[in-house]
């Protein structure tokens, strides 16, 4: 994996942080940051980091076919909401086009321009993802501005090499 993916983490941190949770061992180490991440799930096809004290990392092995895989990478601000970014990778960890993985759900974040987060989880056990999208509307009540939040839910599932909706 090139350090581009994983910025705050060296090599070594990397490496040290997957012994660590082979070995059963708390698998923290001191960033270049100074702050803490933490491997906190290691399977043979998904990885969690919490990257730092706002934010975590997902990785999956999705299948293409029976001889080719690509890696999709979930990174998630948790302040003030949960806001995520997603990005997939060949097994050489060479950028992939995003639109080719999801498109469906890249069309319907578009369609809905007011909704301000996209909240990803991917799922350590299956090949799905869920998609929390978020926005908020504010009101005046009383001479005070009211704020609503409203999330939709979206299920996708990892099906002949694309995220498609349920």
């Amino acid at each position: 994996m090139p350090d581009s993916v994983l910025p705050l983490l060296t090599s070594v941190n990397r490496a040290d942080c997957i012994d660590f949770r082979e070995a059963g061992m708390e698998a923290k180490v001191t960033n270049r940051l100074g702050g803490t991440t933490e491997l906190s799930a290691l399977t043979d096809d998904y990885a969690l980091w919490q990257y730092t004290i706002s934010s975590q990392v997902e990785m999956k092995l999705l299948p293409m076919n029976d001889s080719t895989n690509i890696i999709c990478v979930v990174h998630t601000a948790q302040v003030p909401e949960p806001d995520s970014h997603i990005a997939f990778y060949d097994d050489h960890w060479q950028p992939l086009p995003t639109t080719s993985y999801w498109p469906s759900l890249l069309a319907t974040r578009n369609q809905s321009s007011s909704l301000s987060t996209l909240h990803l989880t991917l799922s350590p056990e299956v090949s799905s993802m869920k998609a929390e999208f978020r926005k908020e509307t504010y009101e005046m009540k009383d001479e005070n501005a009211v704020m609503t939040p409203t999330t939709e839910t979206y299920w996708y599932d990892w099906k002949e090499g694309t995220f498609t909706l349920r």
